[in-house]
């Protein structure tokens, strides 16, 4: 900045110049023009649900930072579904304070109203399930053969609690894995997956040769070896 300064006083062309050309070309951001739209209609709605929205705003340059984020937030959580924006509102019309929440509060309401649009539980109520499906699994011949409530129940489930045994999961930990795999399914869900049924794992057999087939096979590679 000194040196910048100093040649602005000496008027100095040829070092501005190179000053410019040192500065590397910044590109506009790119914002989908679908999350502009989204946001233009949801902003209406924000207004009318917290009516104090308006009084934190000082000037046209802080509305324009606001509608910046929250059209970043929307694009870079792909919020482009009617569903998702209706799960959040209502989230949002259930709020008890007047005052705009934070762009990624909203977006976890989308996110959330998602996941019960179809059918699955929240990070909490699914730990409560896996622990439930560790207490009573020896109960039954197969993890297939517990009463899931649905496919996606069983997929999760037995997901966290794999998880839950092969990492050495504490309970923060574990819900945290849960929040994850629900945000994941959400997401394929979302996106047209269909579940599978649940699949029974195939036991494999090992067939124990005896001691006199064992040392046929190691004479044969005695065998193979000298030669």
């Amino acid at each position: 900045m000194k040196q910048i300064a100093q040649a602005i006083k000496n008027r100095d062309g040829a070092q501005l110049a190179l000053f410019a050309q040192s500065i590397p070309n910044r590109k506009p951001e790119q914002i989908p023009k679908q999350a502009i739209d989204i946001f233009n209609d949801l902003f209406k709605q924000l207004r009318a649900t917290f009516p104090a929205m308006m009084a934190t705003i000082k000037d046209q340059e802080q509305l324009n930072e606001l509608r910046r984020q929250w059209v970043k937030a929307i694009a870079e959580n792909e919020i482009y579904h009617s569903e998702q924006i209706e799960a959040g509102m209502k989230r949002a019309r259930q709020h008890d304070k007047p005052f705009l929440p934070s762009p990624g509060e909203f977006i976890s309401w989308c996110k959330a109203g998602t996941a019960s649009k179809f059918g699955l539980p929240d990070a909490s109520d699914l730990y409560e399930a896996v622990m439930a499906f560790r207490a009573r699994r020896f109960q039954f011949p197969s993890a297939e053969d517990y009463p899931w409530k649905s496919n996606a129940e069983y997929w999760l489930v037995t997901c966290v609690s794999s998880k839950m045994t092969s990492l050495a999961l504490s309970v923060t930990a574990t819900l945290k894995v849960c929040d994850t795999e629900i945000k994941k399914l959400t997401e394929k869900l979302n996106h047209g997956f269909i579940l599978p049924d649940p699949i029974a794992q195939v036991e494999k057999k090992v067939s124990v040769s005896s001691p006199e087939v064992a040392l046929n096979h190691i004479a044969k590679l005695k065998a193979m070896l000298r030669q």
